[in-house]
């Protein structure tokens, strides 16, 4: 049975999605009927290695929506990649009749597939959303799906929600989509696939789904630091699932820990043949236990650079691994007044790596970093920070 589920490299909680994806998959592979896919929006990082290791298949994946918004937000970019699941069938040549599609955020306690082979949904099945008598309400987080079914109902669902896109990219997104354009034809998935914490403990539990607080926010709900929409779901049988999420985290990472290096061949440092001219900050010292070297500010609006190259044929070369701590960071970098990158910093505190050969002739140059966020700290510092570089160079060769 193909168990798939989606993820998106843009999600602002993309590393705490990380370890969630890693719970799911290692409570899966205690089950050998299922076998894993990954609908992927991003680049190629430190997950989707763990993800290949722990035998998981990843399929690069964009949703439809971006025919349609061109800045669409981060979190439709995922969530809407499971309608993509009939075509990837298609398109990788495989004849399931049915298929399984969760949200990241599960365990799975128990094999369902003995549950689910037992169902025969026109289009797919779903449980309640947060009352587990209501199933007009579904909540599109587990899904078993008739392939064949849910792409019959393909075009006719894209213009359902091309007539009311506002709707479809607010909360919570595909759910109210499919509930509108499938209303009175979905069926009953059994509670026991689409378990949540705070019903209650449920030894038939098949399926646990984290809905509303997730593990990782535990120690937000221990220091009542979550929003009253989110914390009404926080019981004893919450921090129960948490106490065994943590356990299969640690499993999961024993078997398959993460791959050495975190970021790749450019080595941190602030050696250069290029002048800071503006918009550096002074060294800042290593802090070990941020997993941070020593690092400089990116100082807003801009942080510009100045070389001259000499002649002699010499090739010369930008190099730079930066990162945000704060959200919708991006910057651009310009040579001489040209652009020639852009780098949207959407995963918080994980660097980015930017290693460009630079066209130059002989003479003097310009490199500048520009900031589409000033971020102003806490007084008393007076600073406008852009992004936080632990390497930045010009080097020959």
């Amino acid at each position: 049975m193909r168990w798939f589920f989606a993820l998106n490299e843009a999600s602002t909680s993309f590393w705490d999605y990380a370890n969630l994806v890693q719970v799911a998959v290692h409570s899966a592979r205690a089950h050998p009927g299922l076998e894993p896919v990954c609908l992927y929006d991003g680049t190629d990082n430190p997950l989707t290695a763990w993800l290949e290791t722990a035998g998981v298949r990843i399929i690069r994946r964009r949703t439809f929506l971006h025919e349609w918004v061109t800045d669409l937000p981060p979190i439709p970019r995922g969530a809407y990649l499971r309608l993509e699941i009939p075509a990837v069938c298609r398109e990788q040549g495989w004849t399931d009749e049915f298929v399984l599609y969760t949200d990241c955020d599960v365990v799975f306690r128990r094999d369902p597939t003995a549950a689910l082979q037992e169902l025969r949904p026109e289009f797919f099945a779903a449980a309640p959303e947060s009352d587990p008598t209501d199933f007009h309400h579904f909540n599109s987080g587990v899904m078993w799906i008739n392939v064949a079914g849910l792409a019959s109902e393909h075009e006719a669902l894209r213009t359902t929600i091309k007539s009311h896109l506002a709707e479809a990219i607010a909360p919570p997104y595909d759910q109210a989509a499919l509930q509108r354009h499938f209303a009175g034809r979905v069926d009953p998935l059994p509670v026991e696939l689409n378990w949540k914490p705070y019903w209650g403990h449920n030894a038939d539990a098949a399926v646990v789904h984290f809905h509303g607080p997730k593990p990782t926010q535990k120690y937000l709900a221990l220091n009542q630091r979550l929003p009253a929409s989110t914390s009404r779901w926080v019981t004893p049988e919450y921090y129960g699932a948490c106490a065994e999420w943590d356990q299969l985290l640690t499993a999961a990472l024993q078997i398959s820990p993460w791959p050495a290096s975190v970021h790749g061949g450019i080595a941190d440092g602030f050696d250069s043949v290029a002048d800071i001219e503006s918009g550096l900050g002074v060294p800042e010292a290593a802090r070990p236990e941020a997993n941070l070297p020593v690092t400089r500010w990116g100082l807003a609006p801009l942080t510009r650079l100045r070389f001259d190259a000499g002649a002699g044929g010499k090739t010369y070369r930008l190099e730079a691994v930066l990162q945000s701590s704060f959200p919708d960071q991006a910057t651009s970098v310009r040579l001489d007044g040209n652009s020639i990158a852009h780098l949207a910093l959407t995963r918080l505190n994980d660097p980015y790596e930017l290693s460009l050969d630079l066209p130059v002739s002989p003479g003097p140059h310009t490199i500048e970093f520009c900031y589409a966020i000033a971020h102003t700290p806490p007084a008393p510092d007076p600073r406008k920070l852009g992004v936080l570089f632990r390497a930045l160079r010009v080097r020959i060769g």
